[in-house]
């Protein structure tokens, strides 16, 4: 019974790898095959990012537990946590434009700036305003169909004009239409099919983890 325990809990990791990515790939495929682009945050995209690849680094727990090592098993979450405190983007390091192109993108920018009465210039993927005051730069991701806004604000009475340009992007992006993408067809389909994957072990095994819930709930 208790190898079968253990294969069980193996069975749910590898469920619970997959699925956080199947969900991902097929949240990704159906923004990218709607009419209008879609705006977020880059702490929302890192969030989203981590809960896709949490379950990854959660994998060699369940061998910690076997093995009773608890002492470097905690040392690790602790360790995981604080790199996770350290790399999660301020509330106003930017934003990520999914299902845009970088330069339909970049017309957008320029007119969010000039909404703003902001003006400045542009140096390779990098805009500085002429007082120096605030920067973006710009992070294409044509894989996954997006484009990253990095903002960098040098003086702190200039903090509030990254939520201006959130503002003045969010009512530009919301009158582009276009055509659905081939790239988000794509993503759809790598959704499904990994979603079928985690679908199909649970129900190959089902007696296993029935007989094993049964076991430990009583």
């Amino acid at each position: 019974m208790l190898a079968d325990s253990y294969q069980v809990v193996d069975v749910l990791m590898l469920v619970g790898n997959i699925l956080p990515l199947a969900v991902y790939f097929l949240v990704l495929g159906l923004i990218n095959s709607h009419a209008h682009p879609c705006l977020i945050t880059s702490r929302s995209d890192f969030l989203a990012l981590t809960s896709v690849m949490l379950p990854v680094l959660l994998w060699p727990v369940p061998e910690f537990v076997r093995a009773g090592m608890y002492g470097p098993l905690l040392a690790g979450l602790l360790i995981a946590a604080l790199v996770f405190y350290y790399m999660l983007p301020a509330r106003d390091a930017g934003f990520v434009v999914y299902n845009i192109s970088r330069s339909r993108c970049l017309k957008l920018l320029e007119q969010a700036f000039r909404g703003l009465g902001l003006r400045g210039s542009w140096h390779d993927n990098v805009w500085t305003s002429e007082d120096a005051d605030l920067s973006v730069e710009l992070r294409e991701f044509s894989l996954l169909h997006n484009v990253a806004l990095h903002i960098d604000v040098l003086r702190e009475d200039a903090r509030p004009l990254v939520h201006g340009i959130g503002v003045q992007l969010a009512q530009r992006l919301g009158s582009v239409s276009q055509l659905p993408s081939t790239m988000g067809a794509g993503l759809v389909v790598v959704g499904v099919m990994l979603l079928i994957f985690p679908m199909w072990m649970v129900g190959r095994h089902i007696e296993d983890i029935v007989d094993a819930m049964t076991h430990i709930f009583g």
